[in-house]
Order: structure tokens, then C-alpha cells, then sequence
């Protein structure tokens, strides 16, 4: 708690100018009354100098609660915390904050009024984080609001309490410690991301129709010199006396390909307190890559410019991370990393020069708000090519009631539905989705190619 202010509010100018007003027009007509009445300015300005100094005291606590898509029940509500102690969200997502102040004092508080301390980066989008309340002793009041979480760490401030006398004449102010939450964190952690039928030559988990090492029989051939000893159909050699080498079906780790839409036109939001596409873009791109990569297979990073490309070739080391990561950061500022050390390629048609230049056995995933038919484009032409393409689209036509958006809006619908019309799995992403619910429902299932 800070220092507190006391202010007196009263102004003894206009007090004296109208008690000499009102004495001088009581004396001029006779008037006792309003001789009299000329009195009251100045009880008013004595008020507010004589008056003692406040004994306000307040306790002041907070509850974050993070709302969860994936709630079955109307109305409840899941947090979870990261190993720091902040409450950890999804960007995109709202929690709703509780802030509840008791008079803590023997004295009413005929008027209160108090601020709470929102992070200057998360917007309120709906009820207020201020309040105005009279509260007898040991009575509470709660100041109830929700925040649209942003990428990153927040931190909340002190509440800032104001009262005032029972005259008005003295206020009083200061800051107040909250006890409770006080930080959100909307991070880049892993949720179990479902895996498509792209697979290269790194040993996984996907089966494919070839021998090598695995678990589930594929095929018996004859021996080979070199062959390991422990593939050998012993049984067959005890009945035979010919040697014969058991296959299994053989495993590939899934290569991925993240292909984020970085253009200008994705930094667009559906409201100007709004995420923009492109962040709400590259955050689910990048928990779908440490997802992925956590897993073992190697993912890449694309991201898509107005006349170039920018990538990171799919991998699973130290490396791979960093780069992405500095990738990921640069798409979001328009601006290269000094210190990334991804590919950058200059093309007058980077959606076309993508289509043509994947790894050849790749699952796509794209990120994109769909505004134009360039993100169409290129799903249209990886869905020819035998790519499994899976969309993930943040709307940010959504919230918004003029002509142009909503006209935009129902292009955009047109376009979603001719990218499943290809055999792409899609999901369109309104603000009110879960990050994780949303990644899940998008790769849950194996597509096929």
C-alpha cells in the first residue's frame, strides 16, 4: 500500500464571494432568512479545513478464472496454472476477474470508489474493472469483468481506492495491495496434437506399407547374407531346413510442414481491441511445432510473404526450435531476425513456388484468416498434388456490424467451404474456441491423402 493523498476539496473563493452575495441582498431587501442562509458557504469551507483525516481500511482480493471451451456444464469454468504460479491461458481466449473489496474498518465508507489493475495489454470486453459503492463496516462489494487474454506474461497492479467524507469535502487516496492472482500467462504449452499420414524415412509410429523395422508382421522372404539373426523363421528352418527372414511392417515418423500466412492483410482484427489474425496464426502454429517436434517428427516452419517465402526445414534439434521460434517472432513484426538463421526466398508468386517446392511426402497444416482467395489457391493445389492439408482459420470478421465486414464475412464462408470441398480438413476459429480444444478438434483424426 502507498502513501495515501488527502484532498481538500472545497473552495473558499466562491464561499466568501457568496456569502457576501447573499448577506448583501438579505440586508438590501431586509431579509433575516437570507442573512442567515449567507452563513452556510462558510460552514462549508470549515467543514473542509477542521475536517479530520480518513481511517479508511480496505482488504482487496482477486480471482482469475479462465474460461475452458471444453466444459461440458453451463457455466464452469477450468484454470490452470504454470509452474510459476500464473494463471496460464490461451491467447484469444477470456478470463473473467473477481476483485472483491471489504471494509476492513469501523467507519462506513459512505463513498467508495475503487480501480482495479488491469494489465494495459489485455482489453475488457465486457463489464468494468471500476466501481462506486457505499459499504457499512465488514461489508464487501465485488467488481466483476473479462479480459481477452494476449500472448505473453501480464501482470496485475494495485488497486487504486478513492473515498470521500459524508460532506464531499475531503477525499482520500492511495493505492491498495490485492492478495489473490495477479499474472496471466498465455504460453506456448503442449497439448496432445493428433498426427496425419505424412511420413518420411525417421522411425515412428505410423505404419506403412513396406517392411522394416516395426512391430505388426508384414512379410516372409528368403534370407539374406547380413540379414539379423533375430528375424530368422526359426520354426520354418526346424521343418525345412530353409532359412527365411520375417519382415514387420515398417514405421515412419510424421514430417510436418506449418505454413503460416504472414501478408499484411493478416494483421487484421474483427474489432480494433481485437487479436490480429496473424498472431492468433502463429501462436497455434507454434504449440502445433513443439507439439510435434516433442513427439519426435520433424516440423518446419513457412511462412508466406507478398514476394517471398521464409523457412525452417522440418527437424526435431535445438536448432530447428530456435529457428523457428525466431521465424515465428519476425512474421509477427514483418521484420528479419539478426539472429534467425531460417531461409529466405525471394519469388513473385510464393503460393504457387510453395505448392511446388514441399517435401514430397509432407502433412500440411495451414494457418491463415482465409480474407482472399490466396490461402485457397494454395490448398486447392496441395490437395492436387496428394498433400493432406489440414486449416486452421482465426475469423476476424466476427464482432463486427458494418456492410464491408459482413460482406467479407460471408466471402470468407465461401472460401472455407471450397477448401473442404478439396478433402482439406478445416476448422474455422472464432474467438471463443479454446486454443487447445481447437487444435485437437482440427488434427484428431488421421486424414487421408
Amino acid at each position: 500500500m502507498t502513501g495515501r493523498t488527502v484532498e481538500r476539496v472545497a473552495d473558499s473563493d466562491w464561499a466568501v464571494a457568496a456569502t457576501l452575495a447573499f448577506a448583501g441582498l438579505g440586508i438590501a431587501v431586509g431579509s433575516q432568512l437570507l442573512v442567515a442562509a449567507a452563513t452556510l458557504p462558510l460552514w462549508y469551507v470549515a467543514a473542509a479545513v477542521l475536517g479530520s483525516d480518513q481511517s479508511a481500511m480496505v482488504r482487496v482480493h482477486r480471482r482469475v478464472v479462465v474460461h475452458d471451451a471444453s466444459s461440458e456444464a453451463v457455466g464452469t469454468d477450468e484454470t490452470s496454472r504454470s509452474d510459476a504460479g500464473a494463471i496460464a491461458g490461451d491467447p484469444g481466449d477470456t478470463a473473467t476477474v473477481r476483485t472483491t473489496v471489504r471494509n476492513a474498518g469501523s467507519e462506513t465508507l459512505v463513498d467508495l470508489r475503487v480501480v482495479d489493475g488491469v494489465p494495459d495489454a489485455l482489453p475488457v470486453v465486457s463489464g468494468s474493472p471500476r466501481a462506486c459503492e457505499t459499504l457499512e463496516p465488514l461489508a464487501e462489494t465485488t467488481l466483476e469483468y473479462e479480459v481477452e487474454l494476449r500472448r505473453g506474461e501480464h501482470a496485475f497492479g494495485d488497486a487504486t481506492v478513492r473515498t470521500r467524507d459524508i460532506t464531499g469535502t475531503v477525499a482520500e487516496t492511495w493505492t491498495a495491495s490485492v492478495d489473490g492472482d495477479d499474472a496471466i500467462r498465455c504460453s506456448s504449452a503442449v497439448e496432445t496434437v493428433g498426427l496425419g499420414d505424412g511420413t518420411n524415412d525417421y522411425a515412428g509410429e505410423v505404419p506403412t506399407d513396406e517392411g522394416g523395422s516395426g512391430l505388426e508382421f508384414y512379410a516372409v522372404r528368403e534370407y539374406e547374407p547380413g540379414d539379423p539373426v533375430r528375424s530368422i523363421d526359426w520354426r520354418r528352418y526346424a521343418g525345412t531346413r530353409e532359412l527365411a527372414t520375417v519382415e514387420y511392417r515398417a514405421e515412419r515418423a510424421t514430417r510436418i510442414v506449418c505454413i503460416v500466412d504472414a501478408r499484411p492483410n493478416q494483421f487484421h482484427a474483427a474489432t480494433t481491441d481485437g487479436v490480429p489474425a496473424l498472431e492468433r496464426s502463429a501462436d497455434a502454429a507454434e504449440r502445433t511445432f513443439e507439439t510435434l517436434v516433442a513427439a519426435g517428427h520433424p516440423t518446419g516452419i513457412v511462412g508466406i510473404h507478398d514476394q517471398r517465402l521464409t523457412s525452417v526445414a522440418p527437424g526435431t534439434g535445438p536448432a530447428t526450435r530456435r529457428e523457428a521460434t525466431a521465424l515465428l517472432d519476425a512474421m509477427q513484426t514483418q521484420t528479419d531476425s539478426d539472429h534467425g538463421s531460417y531461409t529466405r526466398t525471394q519469388t513473385d508468386d510464393p503460393t504457387a513456388a510453395l505448392s511446388r517446392t514441399l517435401p514430397g511426402e509432407a502433412q500440411v497444416y495451414l494457418f491463415s484468416s482465409f480474407v482472399d482467395d490466396e490461402p485457397l489457391e494454395l490448398v486447392e493445389a496441395l490437395r492436387a498434388r496428394g498433400y493432406a492439408v489440414r486449416v486452421v482459420s482465426p475469423d476476424v470478421t466476427a464482432d463486427a456490424d458494418d456492410v464491408a465486414t459482413r460482406l467479407t464475412a460471408l466471402e470468407r464462408g465461401t472460401r472455407l467451404a471450397r477448401a473442404r470441398a478439396t478433402g482439406a480438413r478445416v476448422l474455422d476459429w472464432n474467438r471463443e474456441r479454446s486454443l487447445g480444444v481447437l487444435l485437437r478438434d482440427a488434427v484428431g483424426e488421421v486424414a487421408t491423402r
